[in-house]
């Protein structure tokens, strides 16, 4: 294939994603969602007399993440898929999503509302770090060489899911979206 072929080839693929994703757009943007005063499944905090030690929930809390993520990184590596598939596993069961429903006095005791701003300081220095190493490993020699396999997986993997994530919007925004929220913002959040 030729070089022009390729790039007009990708340049399609792109203005299609696009039409696509617009597509979806106008047809959510036909979707009612009820206005709600208070999402169900949230469970009121107690009040900050009640809160322990800042600290020793956060320690509490790094320290049942640290383990979870590991355990499941270790059973994700068992079963031959990428550990840190594992670890993102254990962190959405940890969340509100998961055990918030599941145990939500058991969540609100492990990680309260108090601690939630020092544990994403903690995960943003986490990310930070983690890109760091990724960008230490990277071979540039050999992205060189398969320029274009790498552009075009790149892209796939960006835009598939988003156009499967906001066409997933449609069935969601009716059902759980409150109606403050725009069809567009929620469709893009959750792609």
């Amino acid at each position: 294939m030729r070089k022009s072929h390729v790039i007009l080839f990708y340049a399609a693929s792109l203005v299609a994603a696009v039409g696509v994703f617009l597509l979806i757009r106008s047809a959510g943007l036909r979707l009612f969602a009820p206005r709600t005063t208070q999402p169900p499944g949230i469970v009121e905090t107690p009040p900050p007399a009640e809160t322990p030690s800042v600290l020793f929930h956060v320690l509490l809390a790094l320290v049942v993440i640290v383990i979870s993520a590991r355990i499941l990184g270790a059973i994700f590596r068992w079963l031959h898929q990428p550990q840190v598939m594992g670890e993102v596993v254990a962190g959405l069961l940890l969340g509100p999503s998961f055990l918030g429903w599941l145990a939500p006095q058991v969540s609100l005791r492990l990680m309260p509302p108090a601690i939630a701003p020092f544990l994403a300081v903690i995960a943003q220095v986490g990310i930070i770090l983690f890109m760091f190493l990724v960008g230490l490993e990277l071979d540039t020699g050999l992205l060189r060489q398969r320029t274009r396999a790498s552009i075009a997986i790149s892209h796939a993997s960006i835009v598939v899911p988003f156009l499967l994530g906001t066409g997933l919007a449609l069935w969601l925004y009716p059902r759980f979206a409150d109606g403050s929220i725009s069809f567009t913002a929620f469709a893009c959040l959750l792609a």
